[in-house]
């Protein structure tokens, strides 16, 4: 069964995780990378969404820092083995990373910590790569936040046409013993940022330190048209809420006026997902046919092969 893509989208990485049995932890987009210092007492790391560009990748040298062949075995480091996986990969890699830094806030459940303990046995990142290709249950997880698609294409339709400058990557960025490394999937090891190093583990000095890293990687990235996404990975809102009333850091007031505020989004998180899930296009279906109705088997075939084009075409510009 192969796995299909799914959107780089907070609330989609928020629920995916949960799914997965994780707490403690979630998502949020970034419109500003300035915004960055504003989670930076709850911030653990961010996913970056980037153009692919096949350039980046031909050389001996990551496009910036350094390749890490002998980082630390505490860091979780996967290849990325098949395709459409890159952003659940992404996730994967930077939470089990970051579940040995914050075991009491970032707390795995029982399918992830059974797969870390089996991975354990080994640290090549393609074995680890092929241990996530090959879970039934992250695999199903994954595809079950994928939007269905209105009509069948023709399998036999090739795919080489599509190009790379049409193609997205996740990676993401974390701190592990006070240093910045990139996790992406396509490398052959983590990626050390030493320029970018964080001694005394200031939450502050290390969003300052990605908002660094990321501003140089997009000037960097000449040909991406300006099309990028930042997601941070930060500590449950509603856990550290809970934790500021019982220092005495905010009020009940603001706690309450804060809490509403975080479960009225989650709940728009969840009628987003419950519309994403949903297969409409059977209704979609029916209602086209009484609306051609006066049309011949011929014309109403020659629309359903538009419409299939039609996908195709948006298939590969989300790929």
């Amino acid at each position: 069964m192969s796995w299909n893509t799914i959107e780089s989208d907070a609330g989609v990485f928020t629920q995916l995780i949960r799914d997965l049995g994780v707490s403690g932890v979630q998502f949020a987009e970034i419109p500003m990378l300035d915004s960055l210092e504003e989670l930076a007492p709850s911030l653990y790391g961010v996913i970056f969404l980037f153009k692919y560009n096949s350039s980046d990748y031909a050389g001996n040298e990551p496009v910036q820092g350094a390749y890490d062949f002998d980082y630390p075995d505490s860091l979780f480091f996967a290849n990325q083995t098949i395709q459409n996986a890159c952003g659940t990969l992404a996730v994967l890699n930077t939470l089990l990373s970051l579940s040995n830094d914050f075991p009491e806030e970032i707390r795995l459940g029982d399918t992830l910590s059974e797969f870390i303990s089996f991975t354990a046995a080994f640290k090549d990142p393609v074995l680890r790569g092929e241990s996530v290709s090959n879970s039934d249950h992250i695999r199903n997880v994954h595809n079950s936040f994928s939007t269905p698609e209105p009509f069948v294409l023709d399998e036999k339709t090739p795919d080489d046409g599509r190009k790379a400058a049409e193609v997205f990557h996740f990676v993401s960025f974390v701190e592990h013993e006070g240093v910045l490394y990139e996790l992406d999937g396509l490398r052959p090891t983590p990626i050390v940022h030493r320029e970018y190093s964080n001694d005394s583990r200031d939450r502050l000095t290390f969003a300052q330190n990605i908002i660094s890293v990321l501003q140089k990687r997009m000037q960097l990235c000449v040909n991406s048209g300006g099309k990028f996404s930042v997601i941070a990975i930060h500590r449950d809102a509603i856990e550290r809420l809970e934790d500021l009333r019982q220092q005495g850091a905010i009020t009940d007031q603001d706690y309450q006026l804060e809490c509403s505020r975080e479960l009225q989004k989650r709940e728009t998180w969840a009628k987003e997902l419950s519309m994403r899930r949903q297969n409409l296009y059977g209704l979609i279906f029916e209602l086209l046919k009484q609306v051609s109705s006066s049309m011949t088997d011929e014309e109403f075939a020659d629309h359903i092969k538009i419409a299939q084009k039609t996908t195709l075409e948006r298939l590969k510009r989300r790929n």
